[in-house]
């Protein structure tokens, strides 16, 4: 992809964003026009909306698990943990995500949920950073699978939930992974 398509294609993206950001739907025909262009063009930068939302997802979930996992608290897989929570309780806190994911469910758990979304990819690379920094024996594919299965435990205690209008559940996800974690550290 040439410098001029990644401007594109960021450009896309941004303006995707601001119209998340507002909790509006993000309509492909309304974007192109916002942008300037035609639709065959978007679709050309973008893939197709999926990719983009999953895209523009990504990128957010990137920061905000960042900064959950460098303000918690404790040492080693408490403060994976610690990390895990500050994430889950500011994402299921966040309306333009709540938004998408109860308008439009099937849409919102296909670009989080699925095998190798790119939200579940992104939150899976940067706990498996985590886990190769608490514990570097574990590096490589160790690391990479307990971070996918966090992830998962994460995502499905959360975002499943708010996809049916029920409350998320932190809690009991944490405690599924405390789990999950001392019995992998025990082997």
């Amino acid at each position: 992809m040439g410098v001029s398509e990644k401007v594109r294609r960021q450009d896309a993206i941004e303006a995707a964003r601001r119209h998340y950001l507002d909790c509006e739907r993000i309509d492909m025909q309304s974007l192109a026009s916002e942008l300037g262009i035609g639709r065959t063009t978007l679709y050309r930068w973008v893939d197709d909306r999926d990719s983009l939302i999953s895209e523009m997802l990504s990128g957010m979930v990137i920061e905000v698990i960042g900064k959950a996992i460098d303000e918690a608290k404790g040492d080693g897989f408490e403060r994976i943990i610690d990390g895990m929570r500050r994430f889950m309780v500011t994402t299921a806190g966040f309306a333009p995500l709540r938004h998408l994911i109860q308008t439009e469910p099937e849409l919102g758990l296909r670009v989080m949920l699925a095998p190798g979304s790119g939200v579940s990819t992104a939150i899976t690379g940067e706990l498996t950073a985590e886990i190769e920094k608490t514990r570097p024996d574990w590096s490589g594919e160790a690391a990479a699978e307990l971070a996918d299965v966090l992830t998962q435990i994460g995502m499905a205690y959360e975002w499943v939930n708010i996809a049916v209008r029920s409350e998320p559940e932190i809690d009991r996800a944490i405690r599924a992974m405390e789990t999950l974690i001392r019995a992998a550290d025990s082997t």
